[in-house]
């Protein structure tokens, strides 16, 4: 198939038949925004062998390039409208692999109101994908790294560790002895992996109800998203290992498993700082959201020069972290 008949045949319904889109006849998507709000754009990329394997197949690939890109809305507390695409085509991106990718794409679509206006596509030997994506935000409003102040609470959305343990045993990895985990919890940990849930609404309430103005997705780690704000706020931070939220298969593990998961990513949870006496109007923003959020330590001023996280143990010991997170170089 050449590159434009792939276009219009698989590419173009995801369109929506939208204006900014201009029919993908073009090179450009051409985007009108209204007085009060600003466009917010991100890029990620998606390699194969890094951050999926082929095998996962067309429909899971997609699925999770979404939705991780919607995530960085979600740190933002953006409203999304559209995302281009570029992807490599090579000897596994045959028919079935492009109808199940669109399906995919299409899904996420469906769920977070938002479709595809152009991008690009070339052979390779491999496989990578690439979305920039569009959201809206109301004006001079936005979720930001630098805004942790001195005495906020750490919150977190969900639990941590589920996606990087789907991913241990999607690699065959004997951790915990997972092999002896019956079928429906392999199949949760495993869900949360290929399909992580960007917290698209919680976002954008944190900012409408003034609970916050910072906050992280947690994509390399709790811990090394977590250092992302201290570096750019300038903050110290205070956390307790008893309080991060985990899953009941998590809950087995011993404490220096579950350091490791602190530091797995793929979580896509929101990590935020609110004021104290916010925490009620969360609590209510949490129920009415049927969302678990969980105040898992503080920020302080810091004790020199260089920010750090303090992990602290039931009898508030520090624990040492020898690793934060992925790094990607």
């Amino acid at each position: 198939m050449t590159e434009f008949s792939i276009i219009e045949k698989y590419f173009k319904p995801l369109t929506n038949d939208n204006i900014a889109a201009r029919n993908l006849a073009d090179d450009v998507a051409k985007i009108s925004l209204k007085k009060n709000e600003e466009l917010v754009v991100s890029k990620d990329m998606f390699v194969e062998g890094v951050h999926f394997l082929a095998g996962d197949g067309g429909f899971k690939i997609a699925s999770k390039l979404l939705r991780t890109n919607l995530s960085d809305l979600a740190a933002a507390g953006a409203k999304p409208l559209y995302y281009s695409l570029g992807f490599t085509k090579n000897k596994n991106c045959d028919k079935k692999f492009l109808k199940d990718f669109c399906r995919g794409l299409q899904e996420v679509q469906n769920e977070f109101g938002l479709c595809l206006i152009g991008g690009d596509t070339v052979s390779s030997q491999e496989m990578f994908f690439s979305i920039t994506i569009f959201g809206s935000i109301k004006k001079a409003k936005i979720l930001s790294r630098n805004q942790a102040k001195d005495g906020d609470l750490i919150f977190v959305s969900g639990n941590i560790g589920d996606a990087a343990l789907g991913l241990k045993i999607k690699l065959g990895e004997d951790f915990l002895n997972l092999k002896k985990l019956d079928k429906k919890e392999k199949n949760y940990l495993l869900q949360r992996h290929f399909f992580p849930i960007p917290r698209i609404t919680l976002g954008i309430k944190l900012l409408e109800k003034n609970l916050s103005n910072c906050a992280i997705d947690i994509s390399d780690g709790l811990l090394a998203d977590l250092r992302h704000i201290c570096k750019e706020s300038q903050v110290d931070a205070e956390i307790y290992l008893e309080k991060i939220p985990f899953s009941s298969t998590v809950q087995k593990l011993s404490n220096s498993q579950k350091l490791d998961l602190l530091s797995g990513g793929d979580d896509y949870e929101l990590l935020f700082a609110i004021k104290p006496r916010d925490q009620n109007k969360l609590f209510d923003l949490a129920k009415s959201l049927k969302l678990n959020l969980s105040c898992i330590g503080n920020f302080k001023k810091p004790a020199n020069t260089k920010s750090a996280i303090n992990l602290r143990d039931a009898k508030n010991k520090k624990i040492p972290i020898k690793k934060f997170g992925y790094e990607h170089f």
